[in-house]
C-alpha cells in the first residue's frame, strides 16, 4: 500500500483551460490519435497485445470534458498531464494539477481525491484508466490503494488571530490583518481553499467607491441606487423583499448599512492589490454588466475562483499560514475569553493554536441534516448543492461558547440545476430564454421575478408538478447558451457536451417521448404573449418567443437548495453575541457561519457573497483595532 506525503499531496500548478462544444448532439471524439487524424505519437512495442506510447483520453468532469495525456512505456506510467479542461477555477484546477502527478508518483489510479474537487479528481482517474486499457494493460495492475501519510504527533502554534475556515470571509479578513502587521493562522478542513467562494457568480453590489467615481465622469451613476450608500439603503428600505414581520429595526437596516458602508472600501482595496474586474457599463454588442462590478475574467468564467486563489497566495506571501486538511474541534477558553482552538489534521497532527482572537469563518450547515431539521424544519430531506464543508462546525463551537442562533425558520432560496448531474444553471432563464414546464407539460409560471424563491417553491411542490420539471427553449436559445455576452459567461455550453440538453424533431415528439401532454399549449400561450408584447397569464414580462419550426430543445431540471441562512448572532462589528446582548470576548464571526446579514435586518436573503466579502473586510478592520 503506497503512502503520499502531505507536501507532495499539496503540490500542483494550474493548467490552461480550453474546451469544445457544438450545436446539437456533440460528435464523439475518439481518444486514439490515429482515429482523430492527428499526428500519432511514436510508440514502442511492449509485450504481446500491448502498445506503448502516449494516449489522449477524456472523461466528463464537473463542467465538461477533461482531456488527459498518459504515456505508458514498458508497463509504467512515465508521464501524465491534463491537456485541457473547463473545470471551475479555484476548484477543479487543483485536481487537474495534482492528480496526474500523484498517479505517476505512485503508479496507481487509486490515489486520494482532492477534497473539495472530488468530481474532477475522479474524472481524471477515469481518463487514465481508459488510456491504460487502450494500451493493452490491465488497470488492476495500476490500482494499488494509496493512502495519505499519517504520523501521530502534537503540534502547537501561536498567532495574533486564528481564523477557522479559508473561505470568502476568512481569506479577506486574513489578508487585511496580515497587511496590518498581525500574525495570522487559518485552518481549513478541505484540501483546497475557498469554501463557497469559487462557486459564486462573481458580481459585487457596491455603492460609492473610487472605481465608480473614475467611471462616472458624467455624474449619471450618482443619481442611481448604486451611486451612494444613502441611495442604496433607500432602495432596500422600500423593497418588497423587506418583510415587516422580521424587521427588528424599523427599516434602519444596520447590518446592510454596515455592509454597504464597507463594500466600496473592500472593492477598492481588492482593486488596489491587483484583483481584476470587468469594465463597468453597458456596451453595444458587448457585455452589459451595468453598475455591478464583476470579478475578472467574468461571471461564472472563474472570476471568484481567481480572486480566491489570489487572496490565498497573498496570505502566504505576507507570511500567513494556512493549515489544510485539518478540522477545528473546539475553542480554547481562558475564563470566558476565547484564546485559541484545538484541531485535528488528516495527517495525524493534533493542533493547539493560541491567539488573541478567533474568527469563525467556517460556513453554514446545509450539509448537516440534523442542524437543517432543527433550524429549517421541512428542508432536512432536500439535497443542498453546496460546498461539502458546510457542516455547521463553527456554529456548534459558537453555541458551546455561549452564543445563540438567530433567523432560523426562514424560507430558503434555491437555484436551478440539471436533474442528471446537478450542474448549476442559476442564470439559464437569462442566457437561454425559455419556459419551465412540469411533468404534464404545463408552464409553472413566472421564473424571472424573484427567481431563487420561485425555484424553491417549485421544488417544494415537485410532487404536485408530477415529479419532474423541464426547461424548454429553441435553436436560438441553444446558441446563446454557448456564450452569454451579457454576463461574460460561457460555462453553460457544457450542457451540450454532457448530453443533458436534448433536441427533439418536433414538439409532438417531445410531448410523446416525455409524456408532456400540455407542452404545445404551454408554448402556444407563451408565444402569444411574446408576440403581443404583453405579460403572460402569470405576469411574466418580455416572454421569449420559442420557434418550433425546426424542433424544440428540452433539459430536465431540478431546483436545488444551496445554503442555510440562519447563523450565529453577531453585531455589526462581527462580535459573537450571547442572548443577553453581550459579546463573547475574543470571538468573532463572518460569512455564512453568521447566517444572512440581510435576514438580520428583515430582508429576504439575496446576496450572500457580497456580504461575506464585506463582513470579512469589517472583521479584519475591527479585530486589528481591538487586539
Amino acid at each position: 500500500m503506497g503512502n503520499i506525503s502531505r507536501r507532495d499531496f499539496l503540490k500542483g500548478a494550474a493548467v490552461g483551460a480550453v474546451g469544445i462544444a457544438a450545436l446539437g448532439l456533440v460528435e464523439p471524439v475518439s481518444a486514439r490519435a490515429e482515429d482523430q487524424g492527428t499526428p500519432q505519437e511514436v510508440t514502442t512495442k511492449a509485450a504481446k497485445g500491448k502498445v506503448d506510447g502516449k494516449y489522449v483520453t477524456r472523461a466528463v468532469g464537473h463542467e465538461s470534458y477533461i482531456y488527459v495525456a498518459t504515456t505508458i512505456i514498458e508497463g509504467k506510467i512515465v508521464a501524465c498531464e491534463v491537456l485541457s479542461h473547463e473545470e471551475t477555477m479555484g476548484i477543479g484546477n487543483y485536481a487537474c494539477a495534482r492528480i496526474p502527478k500523484m498517479i505517476v508518483e505512485h503508479q496507481s489510479i487509486n490515489v486520494p481525491n482532492i477534497r473539495g474537487c472530488s468530481i474532477s479528481s475522479m474524472a481524471i482517474k477515469r481518463a487514465v484508466k481508459d488510456a491504460i486499457e487502450q494500451a493493452g494493460y490491465d488497470p488492476e495492475n495500476f490500482n494499488k490503494e494509496v493512502k495519505r501519510e499519517v504520523v501521530q504527533r502534537e503540534e502547537t502554534a501561536e498567532a495574533d488571530v486564528v481564523i477557522v475556515g479559508a473561505g470568502t470571509a476568512g481569506l479577506v479578513a486574513g489578508a487585511r490583518l496580515l497587511e496590518k502587521g498581525k500574525k495570522v493562522i487559518l485552518i481549513e478542513k478541505r484540501d483546497i481553499p475557498g469554501g463557497s467562494m469559487s462557486m459564486a457568480y462573481g458580481g459585487v453590489a457596491v455603492a460609492g467607491c473610487e472605481m465608480y467615481d473614475k467611471y462616472d465622469v458624467a455624474g449619471v451613476l450618482k443619481q442611481t441606487s448604486f451611486g451612494s450608500v444613502d441611495n442604496m439603503m433607500e432602495f432596500w428600505r422600500n423593497h418588497p423583499f423587506l418583510k415587516p414581520e422580521y424587521d427588528r429595526f424599523d427599516k434602519k437596516m444596520p447590518y446592510m448599512t454596515k455592509q454597504y458602508e464597507n463594500a466600496g472600501k473592500m472593492l477598492d482595496w481588492l482593486n488596489s492589490i491587483g484583483v481584476g474586474f470587468n469594465p463597468l457599463g453597458n456596451y453595444e454588442g458587448g457585455m452589459s454588466a451595468g453598475y455591478t462590478p464583476y470579478l475578472a475574467p467574468g461571471c461564472y468564467e472563474g472570476g471568484a475562483g481567481y480572486a480566491m486563489m489570489f487572496l490565498e497566495q497573498r496570505i502566504q506571501g505576507l507570511g500567513g499560514k494556512i493549515i489544510y486538511s485539518t478540522e477545528v474541534k473546539e475553542l480554547i477558553k481562558d475564563g470566558d475569553k476565547i484564546v485559541g482552538v484545538k484541531a485535528e489534521g488528516d495527517d495525524g497532527a493534533s493542533w493547539t493554536i493560541t491567539g488573541k482572537a478567533v474568527l469563525l469563518a467556517s460556513g453554514g450547515f446545509a450539509r448537516n441534516k440534523e442542524m437543517v431539521k432543527k433550524y429549517n424544519p421541512g428542508y432536512e430531506d432536500q439535497f443542498f448543492n453546496c460546498a461539502s464543508a458546510s457542516t455547521g462546525d463553527g456554529i456548534r463551537m459558537g453555541l458551546d461558547a455561549g452564543a445563540y442562533v438567530e433567523c432560523e425558520g426562514r424560507a430558503l432560496p434555491a437555484y436551478l440545476s440539471t436533474d442528471k448531474s446537478k450542474f448549476e444553471i442559476a442564470f439559464i432563464h437569462q442566457s437561454t430564454p425559455g419556459i419551465m414546464v412540469n411533468a404534464r407539460g404545463e408552464n409553472i409560471g413566472d421564473i424571472i421575478s424573484d427567481n431563487h424563491y420561485k425555484m424553491a417553491a417549485a421544488k417544494l411542490a415537485l410532487k404536485e408538478h408530477g415529479g419532474a420539471l423541464y426547461y424548454v427553449f429553441d435553436d436560438a436559445a441553444a446558441v446563446s447558451n454557448m456564450d452569454f455576452e451579457m454576463y461574460g459567461m460561457n460555462t453553460y455550453k457544457a450542457l451540450l457536451e454532457k448530453g443533458e440538453m436534448v433536441k427533439y424533431a418536433s414538439v409532438e415528439e417531445a410531448a410523446k417521448v416525455l409524456g408532456l401532454a400540455g407542452l404545445q399549449a404551454a408554448i402556444d400561450a407563451n408565444n402569444k404573449a411574446a408576440l403581443a408584447g404583453e405579460p403572460d397569464e402569470f405576469g411574466r414580462k418580455r416572454c421569449p418567443y420559442i420557434e418550433t419550426r425546426e424542433g424544440v430543445w428540452l433539459l430536465k431540471v431540478d431546483p436545488t437548495f444551496y445554503l442555510t441562512t440562519a447563523g450565529l448572532a453577531i453585531d455589526t462589528d462581527c462580535h459573537v453575541l450571547r442572548e443577553d446582548g453581550s459579546f463573547i470576548p475574543g470571538l468573532y464571526a463572518a460569512g455564512d457561519v453568521a447566517g444572512s446579514v440581510e435576514e438580520k435586518d428583515g430582508k429576504k436573503y439575496g446576496m450572500g457573497f457580497d456580504a461575506a466579502l464585506s463582513y470579512g473586510y469589517v472583521a479584519g478592520e475591527v479585530i486589528d483595532a481591538e487586539i
